[in-house]
């Protein structure tokens, strides 16, 4: 039987951002001269505001780079086979649901969630020109909390024949999972491409893009698609959108939203920061940024009301709490 070749182009992006929790919504717009701090309300049932930040976009040790399927320009990833267990298959497509990856044989053999656990994906990587042998080891797959949609898997790579090594890697260096979504970011701008049918991102737990998923933004939700892309530029306080972040990892900011996935927390005062869109923050009050009054290359006008300037997301500096 012939085999059929899947080709998923995506990013291993190796930027994911400061993840900066959003400010509460309905904060006054405060002068250079005084802050002026209100008392956060009784929190709601989803999860609540207080979030920490960190500085990059992704974690994962795929390079950084795009992968590309052969009609693409760049570098790309050839699936070859899966080895589940003692049996080896032939793969004739693959696919995700949310951020459950399923995966047909050409036997017609379906695989998906925990029955990939200690499967081996081979695959091709043109990489520079030049072909490189790399193997993808699912050591684990486990929901986020139970009942979730939300996959963690715990991932391992080895390069041609040289040792197993953490697919994914925290702020501190230490193995962690990945979320898997299907989009694909500029590693340098944190820009969200333009969607393909077989995109692929590995996106790593502490960094921005699986942390907004994390706090309840999933991408693959199409109201909260955008969502999603704005928590990434707020996690890392990417005020132009451009890529830059303007914040410390590991920094506590306050998340609100209008559509009840973050509320506010009521343990915890702060100022409003900035609202934010897909393409950065859509209003800000420069006092009160998260690490203080920083120069940027773009003009921002300032917050008014609550959620005036229509952004989806509030980030709020925290200026009381445990």
């Amino acid at each position: 039987m012939s085999k059929r070749w899947t080709w998923l182009t995506g990013v291993a992006a190796s930027m994911i951002g400061a993840g900066c929790d959003a400010p509460e919504a309905g904060e006054c717009v405060c002068s250079d001269e005084a802050v002026s701090v209100r008392e956060t309300q009784v929190n709601g049932t989803r999860l609540n505001g207080t979030r920490l930040n960190g500085t990059r976009l992704n974690g994962t040790r795929l390079n950084g780079t795009r992968l590309n399927g052969p009609d693409g320009s760049a570098d790309y990833i050839e699936i070859e086979r899966i080895k589940l267990r003692k049996e080896t298959y032939d793969v004739a497509t693959s696919w995700l649901v949310g951020s459950n990856l399923h995966v047909k044989t050409t036997t017609d053999e379906v695989f998906s969630g925990t029955q990939l656990d200690s499967t081996r994906i081979k695959f091709d990587l043109l990489e520079d020109g030049t072909a490189r042998k790399k193997t993808i080891k699912i050591l684990d797959v486990e929901p986020l909390s139970p009942g979730s949609d939300v996959l963690l898997y715990d991932l391992a790579l080895r390069v041609d024949q040289k040792e197993w090594e953490p697919l994914c890697v925290d702020n501190a260096g230490e193995p962690t999972q990945a979320i898997l979504l299907a989009d694909v970011w500029d590693a340098s701008t944190g820009d969200r491409l333009i969607p393909t049918a077989d995109g692929l991102t590995f996106a790593c737990r502490d960094a921005a893009l699986a942390k907004c998923v994390e706090w309840g933004y999933k991408p693959w939700d199409p109201e909260l698609r955008d969502h999603h892309q704005a928590c990434t530029r707020l996690v890392r306080a990417d005020y132009c959108g451009d890529g830059v972040s303007h914040t410390a990892h590991g920094t506590l900011v306050h998340v609100l939203d209008q559509v009840g996935v973050q509320t506010i927390d009521p343990d915890r005062q702060f100022v409003v920061e900035a609202e934010w869109g897909p393409d950065g923050a859509v209003c800000l009050n420069s006092a009160n940024m998260r690490l203080g009054a920083q120069q940027l290359g773009c003009n921002i006008p300032a917050c008014g009301g609550d959620f005036a300037s229509g952004g989806l997301i509030q980030s709020g500096k925290i200026v009381v709490g445990p």
